[in-house]
C-alpha cells in the first residue's frame, strides 16, 4: 500500500496531451480478434486495465507488438482455447465485453479477476447472453469467475434493461464472433464508441433513432411538444448477421474521463489557464462538459475534427466561479465516471448540489458513493448519502486531510485534485490505484504547478 501527499498550488498552467482513451483502447484491442487483417492502435492507453485486454488477446493466439505508445495486433487464424484462466485483474470492460466475443467464437475459457472484479455484478450480461444459448456459467452468485464453453448462439432482439455500454457491447461481439444478426434497444443512449469502431472497421451496422414529432400539450393548446414514436427506446443499434471486419489503423484520442480531473483544476484553482490537445468528444461521453457549462465554467472547445470515426477537439479552460446545478436522469450515464471529481468540484460550488439516479455507483471499483461522502466529510463539507446519490453543501475552501482511494483510480484522482485546491496538506493512501487507468497521473498533475 502506498500513499502520496499532495500541497496546495496557487496556479495551474500549461498544455497537455492525454494517453489515449480507455473505452476505445480496450474495443481495439478485443475486436482485433475478429479482424480480417493486422490492427495498428496509435496512443494506446498506458494503464493496468488496458494492458489485460492486451494479455488477453495474446493469451487467444494474437500477436502483440508494442512500441511507444502504438500497438501492432496481428489476428490468429482461428481464436484459440487459451492454456489457463484468462486474468482481467480489475477490468470489468475486459472481461464482459470478452464474455460476449468468446461465447460467439465457440470458445471454451475461464475469466478471473481481482478481489474487487470478483464482487461486481455479472448478471446483467450473463442473462442476454444465454438467452443467445451461449454456455456461459457465473456461480450462483452470477459474479467471477466467468465460465465459458462452446455452444451454437442464435440472434437476438433486446432491450436493455438498465443503461450499460459493457452489455450492449457483450452483446455485439457476441454476434460478430458467431455470425448473429444483433438488435439492441436502448432506452438511454450509452457510450457507442463500439458501434464506431465496427463501422470504422468496415462492418455492417447501423444505427437507428426513434422519430419524433410535434403535437400540441394536452395541458396547454397553445402550445406544443416533441413526442418520440414510441416510449418504449429511444435508440436501436442493428447488426446484420455475418458482418466481416477488415482491420487496420485506429487513431486513438485522449481519454476525456483522464482530462476531467486537469479540466475541474483548472476550474478550481484562481488565475488558472490550462489547454489539453486531442481530447476525444464523443457525444455519448461528452455530458460532462455540457453540465459545466451548466455550472458557469471558462471552457472553450477548438480544432473540433475526426479521427478513427470518433469527434476530438482541444479543449482550452481557466478559473471560473462556479454555480450549483442538480445532476440527475438520463444524463447520469453518459457522466457515470466523472461524478467523483464533479462531486468535489460540487464541494466548491457556490450553494448545494444534489446527485441523484446513480446507483450504478454502488458497483463500481469501490462504492463510489460511499467513498465519496467520508472523504468530502474528511475535508470540511457537509454532504449527505443518498441510495443513489449524495447531497453537497458547498464550502469556501477545503481543508487538506488524510483521505483513502478504497483502491479505486477515479477516488484517488479526484481527491489528488481536492488536495491540489485544499488549505494544508493532503495526503491519499492506496494511491498506487491510479496505476489502473494512467500510471503518470501524479507526475502530469505536478507538472501543471507553479
Amino acid at each position: 500500500m502506498s500513499e502520496i501527499k499532495i500541497e496546495r498550488c496557487k496556479k495551474i498552467q500549461g498544455c497537455l496531451t492525454l494517453p489515449g482513451d480507455k473505452s476505445i483502447s480496450h474495443r481495439v484491442a478485443l475486436m482485433s480478434l475478429l479482424c480480417q487483417e493486422k490492427v495498428v492502435a496509435v496512443n494506446y492507453a498506458d494503464g493496468a486495465d488496458c494492458n489485460h485486454s492486451l494479455e488477453a488477446v495474446r493469451a487467444l493466439g494474437a500477436q502483440v507488438e508494442k512500441d511507444n505508445g502504438t500497438v501492432q495486433l496481428t489476428p490468429p487464424n482461428r481464436i484459440a482455447d487459451p492454456d489457463g484462466p484468462i486474468e482481467c485483474g480489475n477490468s470489468g470492460t475486459t472481461m464482459r465485453l470478452l464474455a460476449g466475443l468468446l461465447a460467439g467464437a465457440g470458445v471454451t475459457a475461464r475469466l478471473i479477476g481481482d478481489d474487487s472484479l470478483s464482487q461486481r455484478p455479472m448478471k446483467r450480461i450473463v442473462d442476454p447472453l444465454r438467452q443467445m444459448n451461449a454456455a456461459i456459467d457465473a456461480g450462483e452468485h452470477d459474479i467471477a469467475p466467468l465460465n465459458i464453453a462452446p455452444g451454437l448462439l442464435i440472434p437476438i432482439d433486446y432491450t436493455m434493461p438498465l443503461a450499460s455500454a459493457q452489455i450492449k457491447s457483450s452483446l455485439l461481439l457476441a454476434g460478430l464472433a458467431s455470425g448473429n444478426a444483433v438488435t439492441i434497444r436502448e432506452k438511454n443512449l450509452t457510450r457507442d464508441h463500439t458501434e464506431r469502431m465496427i463501422a470504422h472497421f468496415g462492418g455492417s451496422i447501423k444505427v437507428e433513432d426513434v422519430k419524433s414529432r410535434i403535437v400540441p400539450d394536452p395541458d396547454d393548446p397553445r402550445k406544443k411538444k416533441r413526442v418520440l414514436d414510441t416510449e418504449e427506446y429511444k435508440r436501436a443499434i442493428i447488426l446484420n448477421g455475418g458482418t466481416a471486419l477488415a482491420g487496420g489503423t485506429v487513431e486513438i484520442p485522449g481519454d476525456l474521463s483522464t482530462a476531467s480531473y486537469f479540466i475541474a483544476l483548472a476550474l478550481m484553482v484562481r488565475n488558472s489557464h490550462l489547454i489539453i490537445k486531442d481530447v476525444g468528444l464523443n457525444p455519448t461521453r461528452s455530458a460532462f462538459l455540457t453540465i459545466l457549462k451548466r455550472m458557469g465554467a471558462n471552457l472553450i472547445i477548438k480544432n473540433r475534427r475526426e479521427l478513427s470515426g470518433e469527434p476530438v477537439g482541444d479543449i482550452e479552460i481557466s478559473y471560473a466561479k462556479l454555480r450549483s446545478r442538480k445532476v440527475s436522469g438520463d444524463v447520469v450515464p453518459n457522466l457515470i465516471d466523472e461524478i467523483p471529481i464533479l462531486a468535489v468540484l460540487a464541494a466548491q460550488t457556490e450553494g448545494t448540489t444534489i446527485f441523484r439516479d446513480a446507483s450504478e455507483l454502488r458497483v463500481k471499483e469501490t462504492d463510489r458513493i460511499r467513498a465519496v461522502v467520508a472523504n468530502l466529510s474528511l475535508m470540511g463539507v457537509k454532504v449527505g448519502e443518498l441510495p443513489d446519490g449524495f447531497i453537497i453543501e458547498g464550502v469556501e475552501d477545503l481543508s487538506g486531510a488524510e483521505l483513502d482511494s478504497f483502491g479505486d483510480h477515479r477516488i484517488a484522482m479526484a481527491f489528488a485534485v481536492a488536495g491540489m485546491a485544499a488549505h494544508g496538506k493532503t495526503v491519499i493512501t492506496n494511491s498506487e490505484a491510479v496505476e489502473t487507468s494512467c500510471p503518470n497521473f501524479f507526475t502530469m498533475l505536478e507538472g501543471l504547478r507553479l
